[in-house]
């Protein structure tokens, strides 16, 4: 059931009139940013691959032999500039691309065949030396990780969170092939597989973005065997807490106690894909303990998933947090970014190296891309094209943080602290005598962690802390590149049906007296009485069914009669700190 061809041919995409494109750049060039930035993963591939960046090397292949409790849990990308696999980041970035392709769709083209063969045969890996096959490149590259979360989903007591050892792994500057093959305190096979974590954040993106292939992938044997997966990884991480704690590398304290939201978007997807209402029940439990205070004033990035939640509960399910000042994700929003831009550019908790500015710019852009997508709205798209086009080199410095990416006279980075990038398999070779990368290579479309604050890019490859890549920082960027190709120049391909627009939930409206687990609702025209709550405060939140919060109640208690100032039907969801139930209403 794979798509057949593409209508929009690769090569009419070098004649795209840019269509309120900023000056720096054309839509042909956001088209090239889209294209290195998702082929970035494909340098990432651990296991029998294909991994383009190993083409021309001795060492093709790395780490097959990855297997846990007997299981092959070989495959996967590699989280940074190294060759552990961590699943704590892995799953953020591969839902977070799951995600953009279900919404954005259209913006995601098809520029290369997913086994590389094309570049091969072409000897060119630029976007000219590659092919057209049918299938969207960001599909193919989700579809390989996918095919490794259902290998690390064993069961619903065994889940592989992490693979390899940091401090192992770091001892060498080699390619992964390379590395392979050298001993396990080289970071060489075989290598530690931790498989039974007191994880339920990262099997629980995980189980998000296999639910979301589950209902985007045309394949149907995908489709069935990644729902099953995402079952499974949610299975394991309702019955877990916290985050695996890679020591050194990722400490769980970085979430800060914010772990639901791992299993609350695998909920929420599985009640998007499969429409059954137990999956909105548990969203519904894992939404109410989420913890949006200590969300609100940290950007969104691995460690703090509470601002997507935010956006995914309102735009799927109408919802908004219980507690503190914010209550919709567009104000949640504009407290983290909108506030905090400096020329239009997103600058909260952005600075010098080490503090990784780009997730910044690029995570506001795309969760901004994703609110505007749920609402129909083109009202931030400059907002978010300024922040894509700063990333890209359209800022006072000329610097695009993208590794290969010279549009619009941009100067990108040539020293990124990436092993794959160098081709090196000398093994006494360190960081610092790696030397020039092959030309192939060049186009290696990572993000690097980036440094606002200098004019010109650090050249020394050993400064992971300016220079590193990782999945976790493409993902948004990819996202928000997509939305704008979305918008721009879109593209269908044969046998794609047409765009369906979700279904949101629906609730009976209930009658003119109502009672539900204790809480008691009585209509009277435009009046609503509340009562059976008890000596406890609670909140009040109306909605329209828009998903717009038209008013709000809080600190109520005993028996509150209520006016309801917009007619119509209107959700109403009466929170408590040990209870909440949304009733749906018809205001006279």
């Amino acid at each position: 059931m794979n798509c057949k061809n593409i209508i929009v041919s690769a090569l009419s995409l070098m004649a795209v009139v840019p269509t309120a494109s900023f000056a720096a750049f054309s839509t042909d060039d956001y088209v090239e940013a889209a294209w290195m930035t998702t082929r970035f993963f494909g340098a990432q591939r651990s296991g029998s691959g294909p991994n383009w960046i190993l083409d021309g090397t001795n060492y093709t292949k790395s780490f097959t032999k990855d297997s846990y409790d007997g299981k092959d849990v070989s495959g996967g990308w590699f989280d940074c500039g190294d060759h552990v696999m961590y699943g704590q980041s892995q799953g953020y970035a591969s839902y977070i691309l799951a995600l953009s392709y279900a919404e954005f769709t259209q913006g995601f083209y098809d520029l290369y065949t997913g086994d590389y063969t094309d570049y091969k045969e072409s000897r060119d890996y630029t976007r000219k030396g590659g092919k057209s096959n049918g299938v969207r490149d960001l599909l193919e590259e989700l579809r390989y990780e996918a095919d490794f979360w259902t290998k690390a989903a064993i069961s619903s007591s065994k889940f592989v969170t992490v693979k390899g050892d940091g401090n192992a792994d770091h001892t060498k500057w080699v390619t992964a092939g390379k590395m392979s093959t050298l001993g396990s305190g080289e970071g060489g096979e075989p290598r530690s597989i931790t498989g039974n974590a007191n994880d339920a954040f990262t099997p629980g993106l995980a189980a998000a973005m296999l639910a979301v292939m589950a209902r985007v992938d045309p394949d149907e044997s995908n489709q069935k065997k990644y729902l099953e997966a995402a079952k499974t990884a949610y299975s394991y991480s309702k019955s877990h807490k916290g985050v695996t704690n890679s020591s050194g590398f990722y400490e769980s304290s970085w979430w800060d106690g914010r772990w639901q939201d791992g299993p609350f978007l695998a909920a929420l997807e599985l009640y998007r894909t499969t429409k059954d209402s137990s999956y909105m029940k548990d969203a519904d439990e894992w939404y109410f303990k989420l913890e949006y205070n200590l969300g609100s004033t940290t950007r969104l990035n691995y460690s703090n998933v509470i601002p997507l939640s935010v956006v995914m509960a309102e735009g799927v399910f109408h919802w908004a947090p219980q507690g503190g000042q914010i209550y919709e994700a567009e104000g949640y929003l504009k407290k983290l970014y909108s506030e905090n831009m400096k020329n239009g550019v997103f600058m909260g908790e952005t600075g010098g190296g080490g503090k990784f500015p780009v997730r910044t710019p690029a995570g506001g852009a795309f969760l901004y891309a994703l609110y505007s997508k749920f609402y129909q709205t083109s009202e931030y798209d400059d907002m978010i094209e300024k922040n894509v086009a700063y990333l890209l080199g359209d800022n006072n410095d000329k610097k695009s943080y993208v590794v290969g990416f010279t549009k619009g006279n941009a100067k990108a980075p040539t020293k990124p602290h990436h092993r794959g990038y160098y081709g090196n398999e000398n093994p006494d070779c360190d960081v610092n005598c790696a030397g020039s990368a092959p030309e192939k290579n060049k186009l290696l479309g990572g993000m690097i962690a980036g440094d606002f604050t200098s004019g010109s890019h650090n050249g020394s490859t050993a400064q992971w802390n300016v220079n590193e890549v990782c999945v976790d920082m493409n993902a948004p960027l990819v996202g928000a590149l997509g939305y704008l190709l979305s918008k721009k120049a879109p593209v269908k391909m044969e046998g794609e049906e047409e765009e369906k627009e979700e279904k949101k939930d629906t609730i009976d409206v209930v009658p003119v007296v109502a009672k539900v687990a204790g809480i008691n609702l009585v209509q009277n025209g435009s009046s609503i009485t509340l009562s059976g709550m008890g000596p406890s405060a609670f909140d009040v939140q109306v909605f329209d069914l828009s998903g717009k919060m038209v008013q709000q109640f809080k600190g109520l208690q005993g028996t509150s009669t209520l006016m309801l100032n917009k007619k119509g039907v209107l959700q109403v969801r009466v929170i408590s700190a040990k209870s909440r139930h949304t009733f749906m209403v018809k205001s006279l």
